[in-house]
Protein backbone atom coordinates (compact mmCIF):
# COMPACT_ATOMS: atom_id res chain seq x y z
CA UNK A 1 0.00 0.00 0.00
CA UNK A 2 1.80 3.16 -0.92
CA UNK A 3 1.78 5.97 1.61
CA UNK A 4 3.18 9.82 1.77
CA UNK A 5 5.21 9.76 4.83
CA UNK A 6 3.97 12.39 7.72
CA UNK A 7 7.51 12.88 8.68
CA UNK A 8 10.22 12.53 5.47
CA UNK A 9 7.59 13.54 3.10
CA UNK A 10 8.79 10.72 0.54
CA UNK A 11 5.93 8.57 -1.33
CA UNK A 12 6.82 4.56 -1.13
CA UNK A 13 5.25 1.73 0.59
CA UNK A 14 3.47 0.96 4.25
CA UNK A 15 5.30 -1.10 6.87
CA UNK A 16 4.18 -4.54 6.19
CA UNK A 17 2.77 -4.39 9.44
CA UNK A 18 1.70 -2.47 12.35
CA UNK A 19 4.57 -1.81 14.60
CA UNK A 20 2.06 -2.03 17.48
CA UNK A 21 -0.93 -4.07 18.04
CA UNK A 22 -2.84 -0.71 18.88
CA UNK A 23 -4.76 2.09 16.84
CA UNK A 24 -1.97 4.27 17.08
CA UNK A 25 0.39 1.56 15.67
CA UNK A 26 -2.00 1.56 12.67
CA UNK A 27 -1.95 5.15 12.35
CA UNK A 28 1.74 5.01 12.04
CA UNK A 29 1.85 1.94 9.39
CA UNK A 30 -0.28 4.42 7.44
CA UNK A 31 0.95 7.64 7.55
CA UNK A 32 5.28 7.01 8.48
CA UNK A 33 7.81 5.08 5.79
CA UNK A 34 9.49 2.28 7.39
CA UNK A 35 12.94 4.42 7.54
CA UNK A 36 11.63 7.25 9.55
CA UNK A 37 10.30 4.43 12.37
CA UNK A 38 13.44 2.66 11.98
CA UNK A 39 15.08 6.44 12.71
CA UNK A 40 12.21 6.73 15.51
CA UNK A 41 13.58 3.24 17.18
CA UNK A 42 16.97 4.92 17.57
CA UNK A 43 15.98 7.76 18.78
CA UNK A 44 13.41 6.54 21.27
CA UNK A 45 16.48 4.63 22.71
CA UNK A 46 18.04 7.50 23.76
CA UNK A 47 15.18 9.81 25.18
CA UNK A 48 14.55 6.77 27.28
CA UNK A 49 18.18 7.19 28.54
CA UNK A 50 18.66 11.04 28.57
CA UNK A 51 15.82 11.43 30.45
CA UNK A 52 15.73 8.09 32.61
CA UNK A 53 12.04 7.11 31.63
CA UNK A 54 11.12 4.13 33.57
CA UNK A 55 8.57 2.47 31.01
CA UNK A 56 6.51 0.67 33.84
CA UNK A 57 5.36 4.27 34.72
CA UNK A 58 2.38 5.74 32.78
CA UNK A 59 3.10 9.10 32.92
CA UNK A 60 6.55 8.12 31.42
CA UNK A 61 5.10 5.91 28.68
CA UNK A 62 2.95 9.08 28.19
CA UNK A 63 5.70 11.25 27.47
CA UNK A 64 7.55 9.06 25.16
CA UNK A 65 4.17 8.73 23.54
CA UNK A 66 4.13 12.54 22.97
CA UNK A 67 7.63 12.46 22.03
CA UNK A 68 7.08 9.93 19.46
CA UNK A 69 3.92 11.79 17.77
CA UNK A 70 6.24 14.82 17.63
CA UNK A 71 9.30 13.21 16.07
CA UNK A 72 6.96 11.12 13.48
CA UNK A 73 4.62 14.22 12.76
CA UNK A 74 1.09 12.06 14.00
CA UNK A 75 -1.19 13.79 15.49
CA UNK A 76 -3.02 12.71 18.51
CA UNK A 77 -6.30 11.12 18.37
CA UNK A 78 -9.12 13.62 19.18
CA UNK A 79 -11.53 13.19 21.47
CA UNK A 80 -15.21 12.51 20.35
Amino acid sequence: MPITCSRCGRAGEAMAQPPMPTALGAQIQQNVCPACWQEWLRTQVMLINEYRLNLVDPEARKTLEGQMRAFLNVPANRPR
